[in-house]
């Protein structure tokens, strides 16, 4: 009977420690705070009507209030300006030290993370805007928004790889996704209670383009995101923020509409990418 006993509360123990796991990766409430830090790839330096809607932080906030769900959010970003800006900026430290953030997005350079960047500042800001995010919020997710590799028209490409160059758009996702990875480990293992997502933003156009060659998600400088591209970068971040699908979301924001074709192939793309990325669980 001992031993009976003994072995219910094993299976009990085991079962409670089971659900202190499961709650610790458990998605974000109904109703969030979330603060995003960037630069034009934040705030859609792509497109005007976007910039003029909120930038993806408000077309965030727009799919979730169609999913049921609601995001508020708050947007630090300045064109051209890197973590390394931000870890300096007074305006930053002011929007972490608003409020118990319950999410924080932060958005590097795009080619920060690769070798035509600098990937050891890449890392060690990173490791410091999670020190500074969880003396601010204990509790706050960090999600690291992945970004894209510029279109293939581009300058940035060459027929050889160079310290200024990449060979193609493959190239470069394949080294920001790599080392966006390795931030996420990183992280983590530095510190374990910390919740680090990465929200693949970049392997999401990258699919599009080989899927959907007949969408176009850059503006014409073949680097920033048209209406297109910020749509989809703002459906990956909430599936990673939520942990929902985003099929059937909104398309409709107050100065544009997406196509309904387009933006179902894009929901389409973006759930396929967040339910098989490691890094967004």
């Amino acid at each position: 009977m001992g031993t009976m006993k003994q072995t219910g509360w094993s299976i009990l123990l085991r079962a409670v420690g089971a659900l202190f796991v499961i709650l610790g990766f458990l998605p974000l409430a109904q109703a969030e705070d979330v603060l995003f830090i960037g630069n034009s790839f934040t705030f859609g330096g792509g497109d005007t009507t976007v910039i003029k809607d909120g930038g993806v932080p408000k077309l965030v906030e727009a799919i979730a209030a169609s999913k049921g769900k609601s995001a508020s959010t708050l947007m630090v970003t300045t064109g051209g300006m890197d973590w390394g800006f931000h870890l300096k900026n007074p305006a930053t430290a002011i929007a972490l030290n608003r409020k118990p953030w319950d999410a924080v997005v932060i958005q590097d350079y795009s080619t920060k993370p690769t070798h035509v960047g600098n990937v050891d500042a890449f890392m060690k800001e990173g490791a410091e805007f999670e020190d500074r995010i969880v003396k601010a919020s204990p509790h706050a997710w960090i999600v690291l928004y992945e970004t894209w590799a510029y279109g293939a028209k581009n300058p940035i490409y060459a027929r050889t790889s160079s310290p200024t160059k990449f060979t193609n758009p493959e190239q470069m996702t394949s080294e920001v996704q790599k080392n966006y990875a390795a931030l996420q480990a990183s992280l983590h293992a530095k510190n374990p209670d910390c919740q680090v997502l990465v929200a693949p933003v970049g392997d999401a156009f990258a699919r599009t383009r080989a899927e959907h060659p007949e969408i176009n998600l850059y503006a014409t400088d073949f680097k920033h995101a048209n209406q297109n591209g910020s749509y989809l970068a703002a459906l990956v971040i909430y599936a990673t923020l939520f942990h929902d699908s985003p099929l059937h979301a909104t398309a409709t924001f107050p100065g544009f509409t997406l196509d309904p074709q387009t933006a179902a192939k894009l929901q389409s793309v973006a759930q396929e990418i967040t339910q098989t990325h490691p890094e967004t669980h």
